[in-house]
C-alpha cells in the first residue's frame, strides 16, 4: 500500500521568469578543472525529477538532474547516479523500488522540485504535501505525488541481474542506479513539456531551433 501525497497549489511563493538570460557560467583556465568543468556544465540543460521511495518506516524523497532512459528494449531501463550517503538512496536499496515523478516545465512543477531538494532532514518535506489517500493494489510503498506540476509517474524497480550488482553501481562518492520501468502512471492533463534545469535555475523549453 503506498501513500498518495497530493501536491498544493501554495507550495512555494517563489518568483520565476520567464525570460532567456545571457548565461551567467565563466570558465577561467586558472580554475582548478573540477570548477572549469562545473562552469561547463552549467551551459547544459538536464531534465529534473523527483525520486520518491520507502524505507519501511518513512517516506523519502529528493530533486535530481542526472536522470535519463538507459534502454527500451526488451525492457525499458532508467538511470540516474545519487551522491552517496543518502536517505533516498537507502530506501531505494532497503526496497528495491522507486518512483519517478516526471515535472511540468512551469511554476508547479518548479516548485514541487524546489521542495525536494531540502533533503529528508527537514521533517516537513512531506509534511508540506496533503496526503490524499493510501492507494491499494500497486505493491509498493514509494510514495506518489499527484497534482499541480506532476505530468507522469514512472514506477521503478531496480534492474537487478540486467545490470552490475544488481542495478547499484559505486563510482567513487557516487552510485549510478540502474533500474527497470514496470508501469506508468498519468498525472495532470497538461501539454507543457519536462522541467529542466541549467546555470542554476529551473526552465521550460525554449523556442524551437530546427526540426530533427
Amino acid at each position: 500500500m503506498c501513500r498518495i501525497f497530493k501536491v498544493a497549489q501554495e507550495l512555494s511563493s517563489t518568483v520565476y521568469s520567464n525570460k532567456l538570460p545571457t548565461p551567467t557560467a565563466a570558465v577561467s583556465a586558472s580554475d582548478p578543472l573540477p570548477e572549469q568543468l562545473r562552469s561547463i556544465m552549467r551551459l547544459l540543460t538536464h531534465p529534473v525529477v523527483v525520486c520518491t521511495a520507502h524505507d519501511g518506516s518513512h517516506p523519502r524523497g529528493m530533486t535530481m538532474s542526472s536522470f535519463t532512459s538507459l534502454t527500451l528494449t526488451p525492457t525499458p531501463l532508467i538511470t540516474f547516479n545519487v551522491l552517496a550517503p543518502s536517505r533516498t538512496l537507502d530506501a531505494i536499496t532497503e526496497s528495491g523500488e522507486f518512483n519517478i515523478h516526471i515535472l511540468a516545465g512551469d511554476r508547479n512543477g518548479a516548485a514541487v522540485a524546489e521542495n525536494f531538494t531540502r533533503g529528508n532532514t527537514d521533517p516537513s518535506v512531506f509534511q508540506s504535501l496533503q496526503s490524499a489517500a493510501s492507494k491499494q493494489g500497486t505493491g509498493s510503498l514509494a510514495p506518489v505525488l499527484v497534482g499541480d506540476g506532476i505530468l507522469y509517474v514512472l514506477r521503478c524497480r531496480l534492474a537487478g541481474d540486467a545490470a552490475p550488482n544488481g542495478g547499484l553501481i559505486r563510482v567513487r562518492d557516487h552510485i549510478v542506479v540502474v533500474a527497470e520501468v514496470v508501469g506508468t502512471v498519468p498525472g495532470i492533463e497538461d501539454k507543457e513539456f519536462g522541467l529542466s534545469y541549467s546555470d542554476r535555475s529551473f526552465r521550460g523549453a525554449g523556442e524551437v531551433i530546427a526540426r530533427h
